[in-house]
């Protein structure tokens, strides 16, 4: 039987701050997002995590952050940990990460950390692939493949993992640790970075892949696929189109200029606010009927929760699920390795709601049928 698993759990508490306010990211904006009504996330998102595994608590030596960089969710889930470093930093940075993983090290078989991209730079440069390392999805963008597809799914190969007789054979992989620069993303400019790549415990159901950028797929039938959608669209409706290339030529198609990182909102053919946060679309629908227009992450298959968190699940009920098309190209959706959608909303009932068979537009008068999974969560 092999040791109790030493688990090291680092949180960055405000991972995910940017999303539902419209800010592409929480990098050095985490005083403007709470000033905006951003409500933290991360450690909720962990905690969903933790309990996943917490009647193994026998099998778990657990070491993580002190206060709201671990300790308090590890309280909250009924696990006791010893806390690595006790730093009494007032504001977490990302150099409070970089200590706790160095602290970790040798130390731990696996760190379980919650945040985004910019969280798993930070562990890369601190312990480099010297200890594996698992994402519980916190963040904004989460483009790497460090991640796991939900919180549940991440608890859930912590809880496997633990189960192990012989952890020896647990299979690990190198994965990739993606950046994009937040500044010029919120200017419209996509300038992803490869950081290097990090050890990952590999259980595919389980584990999210990394972002692949699509250029050129399906070009003609996508444009023919949105002139349909915007010739068809009712005056009295709001619309809230969200962000990525193929939702975007729906404006194209009515002569819109919109954000392409963002959701836009659209009434009467015209366009009533651009790169819209939840509390404006929210505000905007007041006594209307709401529809939403969302593309699919080549390479990943999300289509809520990641990227698009102005979507929030406050939106996407007001819109309910005959309110949602999904449009993508028949090659996106070839190209995904498990053959399957996802969606990780921050609220496990809405995601259930969600989960199931769609038709996903890929042409004109043309549908794909693709299924909505919640690995982790039952259907």
């Amino acid at each position: 039987m092999s040791h109790p698993l030493r688990l090291g759990l680092i949180v960055n508490p405000i991972a995910g701050l940017g999303g539902r306010v419209g800010l592409k990211g929480t990098d050095s904006l985490a005083d403007a997002a709470l000033a905006l009504g951003a409500e933290p996330q991360a450690e909720a998102r962990t905690l969903r995590a933790l309990r996943r595994f917490a009647n193994q608590r026998a099998g778990v030596v657990l070491l993580a952050g002190t206060g709201a960089m671990g300790q308090q969710a590890a309280s909250a889930a009924g696990l006791i940990a010893e806390i690595v470093p006790d730093l009494a930093n007032a504001k977490t940075s990302a150099g409070d990460t970089i200590a706790i993983a160095r602290a970790m090290q040798g130390r731990v078989d696996l760190i379980l950390f919650a945040g985004g991209d910019g969280t798993a730079r930070d562990l890369l440069s601190a312990i480099g692939d010297a200890v594996p390392i698992l994402g519980t999805p916190a963040g904004v963008k989460m483009q790497s493949g460090v991640f796991a597809a939900t919180p549940e799914a991440a608890g859930d190969m912590i809880a496997a993992i633990t189960a192990l007789e012989d952890r020896s054979r647990m299979h690990y992989r190198p994965s990739e640790v993606m950046d994009i620069d937040e500044a010029a993303l919120r200017d419209g400019v996509i300038s992803p970075r490869l950081f290097g790549y990090a050890k990952v415990p590999f259980l595919p159901l389980l584990l999210q892949n990394a972002k692949i950028r699509n250029h050129g797929l399906d070009e003609g039938a996508l444009d023919a696929a949105a002139q349909q959608i915007a010739a068809m669209m009712t005056p009295d409706i709001l619309y809230a189109i969200g962000p990525g290339r193929s939702a975007k030529r729906i404006l194209q198609a009515l002569g819109i200029s919109g954000a392409m990182l963002g959701t836009d909102l659209v009434l009467g053919r015209a366009l009533v606010a651009r790169d819209a946060n939840e509390r404006t679309i929210l505000d905007t629908v007041s006594g209307r009927v709401l529809k939403i227009i969302v593309g699919v992450i080549g390479g990943q298959g999300y289509v809520f929760g990641r990227g698009n968190q102005e979507l929030s699940p406050a939106v996407i009920r007001r819109a309910g699920r005959d309110g949602i098309t999904i449009i993508a190209s028949q090659q996106k959706l070839l190209a995904l390795e498990e053959k399957r959608l996802l969606v990780d909303t921050g609220d496990p009932q809405l995601d259930r709601d969600l989960a199931g068979y769609w038709r996903v537009v890929v042409g004109p008068k043309e549908d794909m049928v693709m299924r909505i999974e919640t690995p982790g969560l039952p259907d």
